[in-house]
């Protein structure tokens, strides 16, 4: 319905997920945080016909980012990241990488993949907008927000992130970093029902919330 090929695979002691992403049309397609096993991703990649263009990361985490070399070298793809995630990345790849610029839509086949700034997990967090379908990472998890960074800045940067996500169409999917939820992915408007830090209608609400749900104050952090 979207022109969209989406295929999860949940790896890693830590669940998280990596995304196949392609063209429906054309099987143009990004890897979004490729780690763990990425042999079982190149393969259901060739399994599906997918011709792997784009290597995409949410933020250069071990967990969501140690299978990147791998993947460029099978298939010469590019690697899009947040500049403040670059040096970060060196720890698992050494290759050239875009830095990516927030807002800007990268082609894939027929249809685009826009890059969105989301920092609060960490300082470059990006997600990525494609047919209706939201690729979070660790900002925004099925049932709640993620966890903020060690950034002292990093639980405001979290609240404008969450005002940016929660200004999307209620239908879009979220599909997040761990499977650590409910269900693996959710709608949006469902996330805004149940999620009061998402919701939070002011900062002191969303700090509230991010405290009864990480256990941990937040208070110092503006």
């Amino acid at each position: 319905m979207d022109g969209l090929f989406v295929l999860p695979l949940r790896q890693g002691p830590l669940w998280n997920f990596s995304y196949l992403v392609a063209c429906a049309a054309t099987r143009e397609a990004a890897v979004i945080d490729p780690a763990w096993d990425t042999a079982a991703i190149l393969a259901a990649a060739a399994g599906q016909g997918l011709n792997i263009r784009w290597v995409l990361l949410t933020h250069s985490h071990s967990d969501h980012a140690n299978g990147v070399a791998a993947v460029v070298e099978a298939t010469g793809a590019t690697v899009f990241v947040h500049e403040s995630e670059a040096n970060g990345l060196r720890d698992h790849f050494s290759g050239t990488v875009e830095v990516a610029v927030p807002g800007r839509t990268l082609p894939l086949g027929e249809v685009g993949v826009r890059a969105l700034y989301t920092p609060g997990h960490s300082a470059g967090s990006l997600s990525f907008l494609a047919g209706g379908r939201l690729f979070a990472g660790d900002t925004l998890h099925v049932g709640g927000m993620g966890r903020p960074g060690p950034d002292r800045d990093a639980v405001e940067a979290l609240w404008e992130s969450a005002r940016l996500l929660r200004a999307l169409p209620p239908e879009t999917i979220v599909h997040p970093g761990h499977d650590e939820g409910p269900t693996p992915s959710a709608n949006l408007g469902d996330e805004l029902r149940r999620g009061p830090a998402l919701s939070a209608e002011s900062y002191a609400e969303f700090v509230e919330a991010l405290e009864r749900s990480t256990g941990r104050s937040h208070r110092h952090d503006r």
